[in-house]
């Protein structure tokens, strides 16, 4: 078991049935009165409205998707506070931090600092960088009081979502301007996150209008690395925003919205920094992070069987460190149109439009050609859903078309088939084509990465010369859902994963430069596509009301990466990314309502190792104690990582050095007007 034994880890199994059995001897006489307490049905989380998986409203039951929902009141009881850390409670999603401001995040695999094939969306508003082809999970620090849901769709999503969203789709949806109304302030300090205040403010415009305010300040300590000293990584953050949501008639909904913010993330990286000895530069460093978006949305309902909708929105990012300064503008618009077309077809279609043009500083360790570029994206799509059976078996057919200017012409199409043969039964099958578009770096850039004396000075170059093409999947997947009655929740998916021309790095001719000095010799790598592989695996929760006060939630997951080079490529480390995932995951939740006004919510999760990042195995568990002694007052205790002082969960990446996760406590105090 790595650094934790058997014995440990079943201390921590007894431990959490421990607890979760001091609930079950309370008295029933004081669950009496119900109010307040855990009173959402199983059935009704079933019918949860979701959007991300067909871009409109469909309850969670029906869905012909691998989807989860994270919800609000998740959130709350886990005491978590990012969202990085909140995506743990979603079976199927991995979760490893790096240091203290940094995450791989994926699904499926594929898991590094940059995880390029998911995307992950606020209220549909792309944060995937078209730089890296991941997400900077520093700069999104929304304010988790106005999330209203998560949904984390597992398996393809480029048929509606476009290129990129190959293993995935997050989509992070804030609550309605009209449910955040009055004042809410909330504080809160702890060992490891020294510090955090936020204050919103919500009100009506008119009689058919709301509005929220809102700004929160965070100062996130230091991490030790495995050698005990502080690692460097500390972070702050200030971020303020704004949403509007206005319904001048019955069918007309109109919603603006905006962020922004400032914030230093500091990290511990080796670089190259000079092509003569010593070359390499290892510092502790603070990277400067500023930007903001706007949006705009409009809803108009033509009739009970059409919709149109259309939205616009821009986004500027702006990171400073010591190896590259980037500034990237986004402009994104998107509409689509949704019908009945007859008894037997649901259509929805749409087109969009992306511009994005980004500016570079470059330094000796990473420089652009050109160093300002201008990109642009271009999609129309279609779906078609038609019924069978008297609506018990669905047929859902679609395409994305998409034309852009690194790899021109991509076709994402996609099959789903569903069967409901009765109310606590649901099948579905799918079958997808996506592909990920090269990043603005493999694309267009160069990477010194090392360099070494042998009777002259030699540097290693990464180099994207505009040659590598799209990363391409045709999926498999399958699952059931089983809900026999309103107090419990199966759903199973099993999914088969087909890659080609996977990225790798190809040796080339060395040559040599003079400038800049002193003279030294290339050895360059260029991108490729020479690799493929299979991805296989299964994924499972099951949500339990088992008595009225108390809910447990439980997720499995059993997964397989197996990758295979070209035999023409030179690449020697491509193959290692089947060890950054793990093989088994599991997670155990328990929400409690031991009164009215007392909350005991636990979580235990277990994460296999990874062998490419030599991190073992490891069990991590989290409590929160919460007290609202009025309707107005809540008072919460939590703690993460409660078994272990320290644990690592992921390597060094791109030379920042990683960190080991603490013990932490957080107590927070959250009033409401």
């Amino acid at each position: 078991m790595g650094s934790i034994d058997k014995n440990k880890k079943w201390i921590g199994l007894a431990t959490l049935f421990f607890f979760l059995g001091q609930g079950v001897s309370l008295s029933a006489e004081t669950f009496k009165d119900p109010a307040g307490l855990l009173n959402l049905d199983l059935e009704d989380l079933g019918e949860i409205v979701i959007s991300t998986v067909s871009k409109k409203e469909e309850s969670l039951f029906n869905s012909a998707s691998a989807v989860y929902v994270i919800s609000s009141e998740d959130i709350r009881r886990s005491g978590v506070t990012t969202i990085p850390e909140a995506l743990r409670m979603a079976p199927g999603v991995e979760v490893a931090r790096l240091d203290g401001n940094k995450w791989a995040i994926s699904v499926r695999g594929f898991s590094e600092l940059f995880s390029t094939k998911l995307l992950i969306m606020i209220d549909g508003r792309s944060v995937y960088t078209p730089l890296f082809a991941g997400v900077y999970w520093d700069m999104q620090d929304t304010l988790l009081e106005d999330v209203e849901r998560i949904e984390v769709v597992r398996g393809p999503g480029g048929t509606l979502w476009g290129a990129n969203a190959v293993n995935g789709v997050v989509n992070i949806i804030t609550k309605q301007a009209e449910d955040t109304q009055g004042v809410l302030a909330t504080a809160s300090m702890g060992n490891v996150q020294t510090s955090e205040g936020a204050v919103r403010y919500g009100d009506k415009l008119g009689e058919n209008a709301y509005y929220r305010t809102y700004m929160k300040y965070a100062q996130h300590g230091e991490f030790n690395d495995s050698l005990d000293k502080i690692g460097g990584d500390g972070w702050n953050n200030t971020q303020g925003g704004f949403r509007v949501d206005w319904n001048p008639s019955e069918n007309n909904r109109f919603t603006f919205l905006g962020n922004g913010y400032s914030g230093k993330s500091g990290q511990r990286r080796q670089s190259i920094t000079q092509a003569g000895s010593p070359f390499f530069t290892t510092s502790d460093e603070d990277i400067l992070i500023h930007g903001g978006n706007l949006q705009a949305e409009w809803k108009r309902t033509l009739s009970p069987t059409s919709d149109i909708q259309s939205k616009i929105y821009f986004d500027q990012t702006n990171r400073q460190d010591r190896v590259l300064g980037q500034t990237i503008n986004t402009v994104d618009f998107e509409f689509q149109h949704g019908f009945q077309a007859n008894e037997n077809h649901e259509l929805i279609w749409g087109f969009g439009q992306r511009v994005i043009w980004d500016d570079m500083d470059d330094t000796f360790t990473i420089s652009f050609k050109p160093e300002e570029r201008v990109d642009s994206i271009t999609n129309v799509f279609v779906q078609d859903k038609i019924p069978f059976l008297d609506n018990k078996v669905h047929l859902t057919l679609g395409s994305k078309l998409e034309w852009n200017t690194m790899t021109e012409f991509e076709v994402q199409p996609s099959v789903r088939l569903s069967w409901l043969p009765h109310d606590s039964h649901f099948f579905w099958g799918a079958v997808s084509r996506a592909v990920r578009t090269p990043s603005r770096v493999e694309d267009s850039s160069r990477l010194n990465f090392t360099g070494f004396f042998n009777g002259a000075n030699n540097v290693n170059a990464l180099i994207g010369d505009g040659t590598m093409d799209s990363e391409k999947l045709i999926a498999f997947e399958t699952g059931y859902r089983f809900r026999p009655d309103n107090t419990f929740l199966l759903d199973v998916t099993a999914f088969f994963n087909q890659y080609d021309e996977l990225r790798t790095s190809e040796s080339k001719a060395s040559f040599t430069e003079t400038i800049p000095g002193p003279v030294h010799t290339v050895n360059p790598r260029m991108y490729g596509n020479n690799m493929e592989g299979e991805a296989y695996g299964v994924e499972m929760t099951a949500q339990w009301k088992a008595l009225e006060w108390w809910e447990l939630n439980a997720g499995f997951t059993w997964f397989q990466l197996h990758l295979h080079l070209d035999p023409s490529s030179s690449d020697t480390t491509a193959e290692l990314a089947e060890g950054n995932s793990p093989e088994y995951r599991f997670h155990l939740r328990s929400n409690m309502d031991l009164t009215r006004q007392v909350e005991f919510d636990t979580a235990m999760y277990f994460v296999d190792e990874l062998s490419n990042q030599k991190v073992d195995s490891y069990v991590r568990f989290d409590a929160r104690l919460g007290w609202k002694p009025t309707d107005t007052v809540e008072i919460s205790l939590s703690g993460q990582n409660l078994f272990d002082p320290d644990h690592p969960e992921f390597g060094q990446q791109n030379g920042i050095f990683s960190t080991e996760v603490p013990r932490t406590l957080l107590g927070k105090l959250t009033l409401r007007y």
